[in-house]
C-alpha cells in the first residue's frame, strides 16, 4: 500500500463525508465482502470512508466496487472508488473513477463532490495546477457555504503546494483618450522668438484625444525551484498584450490611427530570491527581470531590471516596506539608452472599523542624452479601501500626484515640467463569482498639465477586470 502524500479534505473529513451521504445513489442493499453482512449502500459508503482512514483502502476498494458494480452511475460510490484507488496508488484508475463521477453527475451537489475528488486525485498525483482548476469548478458547483469553504480551503492548501503560480488578469475598458492626445485645440510655443511664440498652432486630429474600447490580457507565471524554511527561489515569466477597437467617431476622425497602431506588447523573464534572515521577522526579497516590449506592431525597447525590497510589522502591526529599483532602457533601433534609479515605500494600517488607509511615495531620477527622456519623479499617493460599503459591494479608492521634471525638451530649451494627477475607484461586485473569479468595475480619471502644453492630456477610463475571490 502506498501511503497518500497530499489529501486536501485534510481537515474537512466530516463535511465531505455528510455531503457524499447525501449524494448516494439507489437505496439497494449491497453485500460487504470484508464481514459477509447486508448493509445498504449508505453503510457501506460510510464504511469505505473509515476503512480509508483507517489506512486500509484495499478493503475499501472492494466495497467500492461492489457499489459501482451494482450501480455505475453512483456518485457517491465512485469517488469512493476513486479515493481508495489513490491510496493504493492506483493513479490512472483513480483519475478514471473521478471522471466517470464527474459524467455521472446531474445535480449540483453531485457535480461538486466529483470535481473536488477530481482535485484530490490529482493532488496527490502533485499535478496541482489542474488540481486547482477542478477546485475551482468544485467552488462554482457548492451546494452551500460549508461546502464552498471546503474547496476554498483546499484550494490555498494546493496553492501552497504547488511550485506554479498562475495569475491571469484580463479587462476591457472604454476610454476617452486611448491615444493620450493633446487636451488643447490649440498649441503656442512661448519660447519662439517675437511674433513666433504667439502663434496658435491647431493640434492636428490624429493628436487629439480619440475614444475606444482597450482590451488587455496579462499572464505571470512563477515557478518555485528552491525552497528553505527561511529562502525560496523561483522563475517568473510574464506576457502583456493591450490593444484597442477605435469608436466610430475615432475612426472618421483619424482614419490612420488604429487599434493596431496603439498596441503594446511584452514579454518578460526573470528570477525572484526571497530570505528572512536568521532570527528577523522581516522579509526581504531581489528580482531581476528582463523584458522586451513592440509598440504598434514594431520592435520598441528592451529593458533590464533590478530591484532589492524588504517590509516590516511594526508595534502596532502598521505594514511598512520600502524598495530600490536599477533599470536600464535601450531602445529598438536607435542609440537611446535610459537609466533609472528609484526608491519606493509603501505603509498602510488597518483602522478599527476594518477599512485600510495607505500611503506611498517615489523618488525616481533617470539619465539619458535624448531629450525629453532624462527626469526626476516625485510621486505621492494615498488609498483607502472602505471593505464592503453594501452587501456585496466593496470599494476602494486611491488618488496620486507626480511630478516629474525634464532637464531639456525638445520644445522649450529651459526643460519641461509635468504635474500628472490620478483619481481611481475599483467597485468589486462580490455577489456575482464565476468559478471563483468576481468582477471589478474600475474608473479612472488621469490629467497631465504641462509647462509645455503639446503635453497637456486628460481622459477617463471605465474598465471591468476579474480577480480571483480567494
Amino acid at each position: 500500500m502506498i501511503k497518500p502524500r497530499f489529501s486536501i479534505v485534510a481537515g474537512a473529513r466530516a463535511a465531505f463525508v455528510a455531503l457524499v451521504l447525501c449524494v448516494g445513489g439507489m437505496p439497494t442493499d449491497t453485500t460487504a465482502q470484508t464481514t459477509g453482512q447486508r448493509i445498504t449502500p449508505q453503510e457501506a459508503r460510510t464504511l469505505a470512508g473509515q476503512l480509508i482512514d483507517a489506512r486500509q483502502p484495499a478493503a475499501a476498494r472492494e466495497i467500492a466496487l461492489s457499489l459501482v458494480n451494482a450501480n455505475p452511475n453512483d456518485v457517491a460510490s465512485l469517488v469512493a472508488l476513486a479515493r481508495a484507488e489513490i491510496a493504493l496508488g492506483n493513479q490512472d484508475a483513480a483519475i478514471a473513477a473521478a471522471r466517470s463521477a464527474k459524467t455521472a453527475a446531474q445535480t449540483p451537489a453531485q457535480n461538486y463532490l466529483a470535481s473536488l475528488a477530481m482535485a484530490d486525485v490529482l493532488a496527490q498525483s502533485e499535478r496541482f495546477t489542474r488540481s486547482q482548476f477542478w477546485l475551482r469548478r468544485a467552488i462554482q458547483f457548492a451546494p452551500n457555504t460549508q461546502a464552498e469553504q471546503v474547496a476554498v480551503q483546499a484550494f490555498r492548501r494546493v496553492r501552497r503546494a504547488n511550485p506554479l503560480a498562475v495569475e491571469l488578469s484580463f479587462g476591457l475598458a472604454p476610454s476617452s483618450n486611448v491615444n493620450s492626445g493633446n487636451a488643447n485645440q490649440t498649441i503656442s510655443f512661448a519660447y519662439l522668438p517675437g511674433v513666433l511664440g504667439e502663434i496658435e498652432w491647431l493640434v492636428p486630429a490624429d493628436e487629439r484625444p480619440l475614444a475606444g474600447l482597450e482590451l488587455s490580457l496579462q499572464t505571470d507565471l512563477r515557478y518555485r525551484i528552491a525552497q528553505s524554511e527561511t529562502n525560496r527561489t523561483s522563475l517568473e515569466f510574464g506576457l502583456f498584450g493591450r490593444t484597442y477597437i477605435m469608436s466610430s467617431e475615432a475612426r472618421d476622425t483619424a482614419p490612420d490611427v488604429t487599434g493596431e497602431s496603439l498596441s503594446y506588447y511584452k514579454v518578460s523573464t526573470g528570477i525572484l530570491h526571497e530570505w528572512r534572515p536568521q532570527g528577523s521577522a522581516n522579509p526581504y526579497f531581489a528580482r531581476l527581470s528582463l523584458s522586451n516590449a513592440w509598440s504598434g506592431g514594431d520592435p520598441y525597447q528592451f529593458e533590464v531590471d533590478a530591484t532589492l525590497g524588504t517590509g516590516f510589522t511594526l508595534a502596532n502591526e502598521d505594514r511598512l516596506s520600502f524598495s530600490g529599483g536599477l533599470r536600464h532602457t535601450s531602445r529598438h533601433g536607435s542609440d537611446t539608452e535610459i537609466l533609472t534609479y528609484s526608491i519606493r515605500s509603501r505603509w498602510s494600517r488597518t483602522l478599527g472599523n476594518s477599512d485600510v488607509l495607505g500611503l506611498n511615495a517615489q523618488l525616481a531620477r533617470a539619465t539619458s542624452d535624448t531629450t525629453d527622456l532624462a527626469y526626476r519623479d516625485t510621486t505621492i499617493g494615498v488609498r483607502y479601501d472602505f471593505g464592503d460599503i453594501i452587501e456585496g459591494i466593496d470599494l476602494e479608492t486611491s488618488y496620486s500626484e507626480q511630478f516629474r521634471v525634464y532637464e531639456t525638451s525638445a520644445y522649450d530649451p529651459a526643460g519641461r515640467e509635468d504635474r500628472i494627477s490620478s483619481l481611481r475607484f475599483d467597485v468589486g461586485v462580490n455577489k456575482v463569482d464565476f468559478f471563483g473569479f468576481q468582477p471589478v468595475v474600475t474608473v479612472l480619471g488621469r490629467r497631465t498639465d504641462s509647462s509645455v502644453p503639446r503635453f497637456d492630456t486628460e481622459g477617463v477610463q471605465v474598465g471591468l477586470n476579474f480577480r480571483s475571490s480567494f
